[in-house]
């Protein structure tokens, strides 16, 4: 399985895939495709809603162009989480617009609905011949104050998250968990993700994979199993800095039913938009910001 970090499709990467990428969308993730296409499953954090309309220049709220939602099929993505502090941008119509859009690309979407229930439901998939379930939650949303009908996304609340993994765990699925949470631009990772993370793992996740920082974060081993704290960015304009234009593409390797080895491949951003696998003498500082000289997580069984 691999997992990718931030995608954001609106804002400079639209502009690049318009004049660069002639209005394909496939062209923002065409450097690092080939790895995502090979794997049996195929998972990144969507920071775009998509919806139809002008593109809305360089403020934070983000648009993308339903056109360009080749950037992901092209790229081989089956599942993405769109639970993240910018699922909203669109209001509601941006939800419905980009889980539909998602759905008849064959895309699964975790972490957000068109009802309380929706959002926080697993959405079950095979890698091969695994089962599995997808979960993601985000640390903006505040669940009880959402209405139940509304489309709406998946809040950090722990007894929900643990529910719901227990029932994944008990229909025999590897359970993968997806968080955005996070202080923006740092390396260590807050005492939220720690433990909402541990609560993940405690309730029977085999995986946690996190977003929103926009830094590549470390690794920890957990009771035997692998939180992968921040992949950083993947497809983002976010040029200002060496850390933001640096993501990670985690490789999971899974046996009996449980993960035997991660391996990080860095990519670099390039044009402010298009990302690609990064050379040994760049992928270096990355791996020691992870805190594996080779890249590379082994579990012990």
């Amino acid at each position: 399985m691999v997992f990718g970090g931030d995608v954001m499709l609106g804002r400079a990467v639209r502009d690049q895939i318009v004049k660069l990428g002639k209005n394909d969308g496939a062209w923002a993730t065409a450097k690092v495709a080939d790895v995502f296409r090979s794997a049996q499953l195929a998972f990144v954090n969507l920071e775009s809603p998509f919806a139809p309309g002008p593109a809305l220049g360089y403020s934070l709220v983000f648009r993308a162009d339903p056109r360009h939602v080749t950037a992901l099929t092209k790229a081989g993505i089956d599942v993405v989480s769109f639970a993240n502090n910018h699922s909203r941008n669109q209001g509601a119509l941006g939800i419905q617009t980009t889980i539909s859009l998602l759905k008849k690309n064959a895309i699964a979407s975790a972490g957000a609905g068109l009802s309380s229930a929706e959002a926080y439901a697993p959405r079950y998939l095979r890698a091969g011949d695994l089962p599995v379930a997808v979960l993601a939650y985000t640390y903006n949303e505040r669940a009880p104050t959402t209405p139940r009908s509304t489309p709406t996304v998946a809040g950090m609340d722990i007894g929900r998250m643990q529910a719901a993994v227990r029932v994944a765990k008990a229909k025999k699925n590897f359970v993968i968990v997806s968080m955005h949470a996070g202080t923006e631009y740092t390396l260590t990772q807050t005492s939220q993700q720690t433990c909402f993370a541990h609560a993940a793992i405690d309730a029977g996740a085999d995986l946690v994979v996190g977003h929103h920082p926009h830094w590549v974060q470390g690794v920890e081993k957990y009771k035997g199993k692998p939180i992968l704290y921040s992949l950083g960015n993947l497809v983002f304009d976010q040029p200002w800095s060496l850390e933001t234009q640096q993501g990670a593409v985690a490789v999971v390797t899974v046996a009996d039913g449980r993960v035997s080895t991660v391996q990080f491949r860095p990519v670099k951003i390039d044009r402010a938009a298009q990302p690609r696998w990064m050379t040994t003498a760049e992928a270096t500082p990355v791996f020691k910001r992870i805190g594996l000289p080779n890249g590379t997580l082994r579990m012990v069984n």
